[in-house]
């Protein structure tokens, strides 16, 4: 079970495929859950329970049926829709395939263009919702996985021998339905996803063919008078309808006045009565507010359908002003039009803040009638009142909406038709891009001017010698500066490709070579620079003022650097510390990375790079690991309790390490009875590792404590109990210099 959960857990990229015999199986499972769930209410309503099981296993057990006959059911109802999606997507492209243009000939009704716009926002807007939805079914499955790998192990526990009584059993049976249930929805999950790609992929085909199409009408539209008569005609029999809607409404807060009076009389005479009937009050209170509520509803009714014939309205209006932008004619009338237009939208924004204030109020009160009508049963005098006003209610929910939908699809078309003419009254692209080019060039020309200094030059004219003001400005800095940045860039290249040729023929060791180059490119560095500025005609005079704040520089600082530096030198040649050794220095611990002319890096276990001055390795102690050699002797020691079979678990431990892959067997590893503590038997494994990156002794000696924990559970050793504190400081003082308190290495 737990594979097919796995499988069904796959990539949603994965088509799900309907076996032949799954809604077989499903049915299946739905009789067995029905029986089962059966069963548990005959066995719940006996009261007999096995010793163990109490009513809040019994409720588990019965909502882990109720889950799988829900997950059952949905999982059918799917195997029905996604056959449907696969057909939609086939005939979507065949359509898309089929369609080589309009029957009619161009040009096309703006009309129809916005008709096409306006579906294809309908098919982006399902699309995101698809997408939406199939996200969460992803996350849905990937939870179902890690809670299916849990009840795997409960159910591996529960079946072990020892766990025959009834309560086991009963937790088995459980575990066992819950993962039943856990591979239903899985299932079903998995084919709702397939079912929701289906219906991306049909979303997508169709927005492709909607583009054509839009594309096709666009390049030949047209908004002649008949488009603006039909416009007319169809805003004019809409409003009419909504005029005839509104009248009844209407018609409905008359007679509802009269009701309200009448309710009103009807409490007076209620209060009055000497000996009243018990409730009477109560209900012809509620009577009055319901009369009330019906009243304001209405009348919020007849206020929003104003509000949709005013909406109406717009529609007209609205084309006309499109009629004139789309139409040829003097600049004037198209502002006006454009002005027109914006400010509809701006009314439409208020409206639309109206519309979702209200709708946010409205809707509060339904749900808060709704919890009115939850405290009232079936026969209570009240329940048709309150019925009557969460009637209302939602009628006034209903009107509130239609009015919200219209404004925002209102406002949706007007801002495409905005933008549209917008884009297209736009200037031709390359005539901001080259206003903005100009400008920039003319600021860059005066920027790139600019005198940084000046110095006076002699220059000779007719055998006589002249002295002349010379300028550096910026742009001769920038030039100097790129034209070294570039033969700084060419000669590394150079010097790399030297320093890989002389590293593969073995003629110089990396580091040396690392620390040859940086020398070299250093040097370079400074005869480029001096090229550059004599190449440009920059006296190096102009950068005097340079002079002096370097000068104390290299007074402060050139004894560190020197020292360093030499160090470094020392380093390289003597090799007792190399890239790739593991060392410890100043207190930190890692891997020497690079050895560079001033300081070197040590990339210490826990990832971080630290910068080591050369001298430190010089004047400070410094352990190497790996000088000699990789191989690091550990050593592991278990405590037994007395009258242990000490040669078993000696022989044991031997095997353990034996066993171990990354424990080298030359030189072997060897265990020796090495304590006896007051209460326990010490015994210690030495074992030799070889430091590499694939190598971690702490994974090692863990994955040793799980073998031998594991090995002597079942040779019937005990493992001692906590140790003594003093044996603990004694165990510790005895540690190696090598152990794992001494130094965390890999």
């Amino acid at each position: 079970m737990g594979k097919i959960l796995e499988q069904a857990g796959a990539a949603p990229a994965e088509k799900a495929k309907e076996s032949p015999n799954l809604r077989t199986q499903l049915l299946k499972w739905k009789t067995e859950e029905e029986a089962g769930l059966e069963r548990l209410n005959r066995y719940s309503d006996s009261g007999q329970l096995p010793e163990g099981i109490d009513s809040i296993d019994i409720s588990t057990r019965r909502r882990i049926f109720d889950q799988a006959l829900l997950a059952i059911t949905r999982h059918l109802l799917i195997l029905d829709v996604i056959q449907g999606s696969k057909d939609t997507l086939k005939e979507l492209e065949a359509a898309a395939a089929a369609w080589k243009g309009f029957d009619t000939p161009p040009p096309y009704s703006v009309l129809m263009v916005d008709e096409l716009l306006e579906k294809k926002e309908a098919v982006e807007g399902k699309q995101a919702s698809n997408r939406s939805s199939a996200h969460v079914y992803t996350t849905t499955l990937d939870g179902l996985l890690k809670e299916s790998k849990a009840v795997e192990e409960q159910i591996a526990a529960l079946s072990k021998p020892d766990a025959n009584d009834a309560a086991s059993q009963w937790k088995l049976e459980t575990a066992k339905a819950k993962q039943r249930a856990y591979f239903i929805r899985a299932s079903s999950l998995k084919y709702s996803l397939s079912s929701l790609e289906y219906l991306i992929a049909s979303g997508s085909v169709e927005i492709s063919l909607l583009n054509r199409k839009i594309k096709e009408a666009g390049d030949n539209l047209s908004f002649t008078s008949e488009d603006m008569d039909r416009i007319k005609s169809a805003s004019a029999d809409r409003q009419a309808a909504l005029r005839k809607e509104l009248a009844n409404v209407r018609k409905r807060l008359g007679k509802i006045h009269d009701e309200k009076v009448s309710a009103a009389a009807a409490l007076t005479k209620a209060r009055e009565n000497p000996e009243p009937v018990p409730g009477s009050i109560e209900l012809a209170e509620l009577n009055v507010e319901t009369a009330v509520l019906e009243a304001d509803s209405l009348q919020a009714l007849s206020d929003f359908l104003d509000s949709f014939v005013l909406i109406e309205a717009f529609v007209p209006e609205a084309y006309e002003s499109r009629f004139e932008l789309l139409t040829p004619k003097s600049p004037e009338n198209r502002k006006h039009a454009l002005e027109t237009l914006t400010a509809m939208y701006a009314q439409l924004d208020a409206l639309d803040v109206v519309a979702k204030n209200e709708l946010a109020a409205v809707a509060a009160d339904v749900g808060k009638q709704q919890s009115r009508l939850s405290l009232v049963s079936a026969d209570d005098p009240k329940l048709p009142l309150l019925s009557r006003q969460r009637t209302v209610l939602w009628e006034k929910q209903a009107i509130v909406q239609r009015a919200h939908q219209s404004i925002v699809n209102q406002r949706r078309t007007l801002s495409r038709w905005i933008a549209d003419y917008r884009a297209k009254e736009e200037a031709p692209w390359y005539m901001p891009v080259t206003e903005a080019f100009s400008k920039g060039w003319d600021a860059l020309n005066r920027l790139w001017n600019i005198s940084v200094n000046s110095y006076e030059e002699t220059i000779e004219i007719d055998g006589q010698k002249v002295a002349q003001m010379r300028f550096v400005s910026l742009g001769d800095i920038i030039t100097a500066v790129v034209l070294f940045v570039i033969a700084y860039l060419i000669a590394a290249m150079i010097s790399r490709r030297v320093q890989r040729i002389l590293i593969h023929r073995r003629l110089i060791g990396e580091a040396q070579a690392r620390t040859l180059r940086n020398w070299l490119m250093l040097l370079v560095a400074f005869l480029l620079a001096f090229a550059t500025l004599s190449w440009l005609s920059i006296p190096i005079t102009i950068f005097a003022f340079l002079a002096g704040a370097l000068a104390i520089g290299v007074g402060f600082g050139t004894q560190t650097i020197i020292k360093n530096f030499i160090s470094g030198i020392i380093l390289l040649f003597e090799r007792k510390v190399r890239v790739g050794d593991i060392i410890e220095v100043d207190g930190i611990n890692g891997v020497v990375s690079e050895i560079n002319t001033r300081s070197s890096i040590v990339r210490g276990f826990n990832g971080i790079e630290n910068l080591i001055p050369n001298s430190l390795f010089l004047e400070n102690r410094v352990v190497n690991w790996t000088l000699n050699s990789r191989l690091l002797r550990r050593e592991l020691t278990v405590g037994v309790v007395y009258g242990s079979p000490a040669q078993s678990v000696i022989d044991f431990l031997n095997d353990a390490a034996a066993r171990h892959g990354l424990i080298l067997k030359d030189p072997a590893p060897f265990a020796v009875m090495s304590n006896f503590g007051a209460t326990l038997v010490e015994f210690t494994l030495y074992f030799w590792i070889e430091l590499n990156d694939k190598t971690n002794s702490l994974v090692v000696a863990s994955d040793l404590r799980i073998m031998i924990e594991k090995g002597l559970t079942e040779l019937g050793v005990s493992l001692h109990p906590p140790l003594l504190e003093a044996e603990e400081a004694r165990r510790r003082a005895a540690d190696t210099p090598t152990s794992s308190a001494k130094l965390s290495l890999p």
